[in-house]
């Protein structure tokens, strides 16, 4: 899976951070916050569009919400050894920060995206989405269909592993722009150590 492009939108549809992880250059900043604040408008019609019968059905009550656990989802293929972890060199590239173990998670997950959009496909790319409990959407651009994997497949394998990357940069989040104490909630995030441990994580995708 390549991705071209990463946004993080607040609960407000204000976009907070955006890399653009490819060469092309097509897309500027503006172009950006157009695409966030749409984005952010559609997901709430989106979960609007649900039936009332359907969500008051029992049926919806027993839709399983849980993501499958795929290991080592852009980490190195050998993984994250424990002696390299808690090397003193701060520019490892293996280090998970306060993570303990090698991998920032182990156990499969609930989706909190109940109701809204999670994956939109065109015929120039794949967007993905992951929302946090607070409201908070990590979005991912994607270009090209995961090797190894046939057409049929690409829809369920695609939204597992992206899931899986959004919540691991989520985990970024949390460790190095919430634990910053020079960063106010809501505003745009500009830590460098985030933003290269998120181009690290990128880079090791299949």
């Amino acid at each position: 899976m390549t991705i071209k492009s990463i946004l993080i939108i607040n609960k407000s549809g204000g976009l907070v951070y955006h890399r653009n992880l490819s060469t092309d250059e097509s897309l500027n900043s503006n172009d950006y916050l157009i695409i966030a604040s749409t984005l952010h408008g559609a997901f709430a019609i989106a979960s609007q569009l649900t039936p009332k019968a359907l969500q008051l059905s029992e049926s919806s009550s027993k839709i399983d919400y849980t993501i499958p656990y795929i290991p080592f989802v852009g980490l190195p293929k050998n993984g994250t050894n424990e002696k390299s972890r808690f090397s003193s060199n701060t520019g490892n590239v293996n280090s998970l920060g306060s993570f303990k173990g090698n991998d920032y998670f182990k156990e499969p997950f609930q989706s909190w995206n109940k109701s809204g959009i999670r994956q939109i496909c065109t015929d120039q790319f794949t967007m993905f989405i992951y929302q946090t409990m607070t409201g908070l959407k990590f979005v991912a651009i994607s270009t090209q269909i995961p090797t190894n994997v046939t057409n049929s497949e690409y829809p369920t394998i695609s939204i597992q592993i992206a899931d899986n990357l959004l919540r691991k940069i989520y985990c970024l989040y949390s460790d190095y722009v919430m634990k910053d104490p020079f960063y106010s909630m809501e505003m745009p995030i500009k830590s460098e150590r985030f933003d290269n441990k998120l181009k690290q994580m990128v880079t090791n995708l299949p």
